[in-house]
């Protein structure tokens, strides 16, 4: 992990995105198969992203699509270990079987902070149960760290690799705000179509997106294009 938080280091000195081979690494440091980690809390989700493989960037889309799991509960400034997936059923009734379809069976969740302040989360993930080991846990909370402070420069300074709103974040990359931009302005046309609160404007798109299988970002694009309205007896 020493040489993981250096190359991090390295990488914000020089303004350059993070290779997937760094985030590899910290994976194996941890004793995990992906981390996925980014800025952003409550309804607007992650708008920069740190990750090792595609389950991290589909764990991510997964949490931001329903609006539940540990990545969520995290924002609110504890770490959220889950060593077994499969016992927290009831706590994520939507998300936990989403994600054990993707053969994941344990999650860690920590926030990243600023002071006592929590700006996002990171989001370690394992294909077998069972907890943090062998000082993994003070790893992670460094890792954390680190990565709050290179994503935060990362996001001041526009470094970072650009890509279409809705796009999935490739992994080891960390594009701008404008991967939610989208979600935000759908939701504010269907507050103002139905006549609702921006909250349950944004629990609408969701339940829709849900519904059909699809990724919020992917709906919310359909929306701002008007090739989608939600109305009052929408699903």
């Amino acid at each position: 992990m020493a040489v993981v938080l250096a190359l991090l280091d390295g990488g914000r000195e020089r303004g350059a995105s993070v290779p997937q081979a760094v985030a590899g690494k910290a994976a194996a440091a941890l004793g995990v198969d992906g981390i996925c980690a980014g800025l952003g809390t409550g309804p607007s989700g992650l708008v920069l992203s740190w990750g090792q493989e595609a389950v991290s960037a589909q764990l991510e889309d997964l949490q931001f699509t329903l609006g539940q799991g540990p990545g969520v509960d995290a924002t609110a400034g504890a770490a959220v270990l889950v060593a077994n997936l499969a016992a927290e059923a009831a706590r994520w009734p939507v998300f936990a079987p989403a994600a054990a379809a993707l053969g994941v069976r344990a999650l860690f969740a920590l926030p990243l902070r600023i002071g006592a302040i929590s700006v996002g989360t990171l989001l370690a993930h394992r294909a077998t149960p069972g907890p943090l080991i062998d000082g993994a846990l003070a790893d992670a909370f460094a890792l954390a760290d680190a990565v709050t402070v290179l994503l935060i420069h990362q996001q001041s300074t526009g470094t970072g690799h650009h890509r279409r709103a809705g796009d999935r974040p490739a992994p080891g990359r960390a594009p701008p705000a404008t991967y939610r931009a989208q979600v935000h302005q759908a939701t504010g046309m269907i507050s103002a179509q139905l006549g609702v609160s921006v909250a349950e404007a944004l629990v609408r798109l969701r339940a829709h997106a849900y519904a059909d299988g699809r990724l919020i970002a992917q709906v919310a694009a359909d929306v701002v294009a008007r090739r989608l309205r939600l109305d009052q007896d929408d699903r």
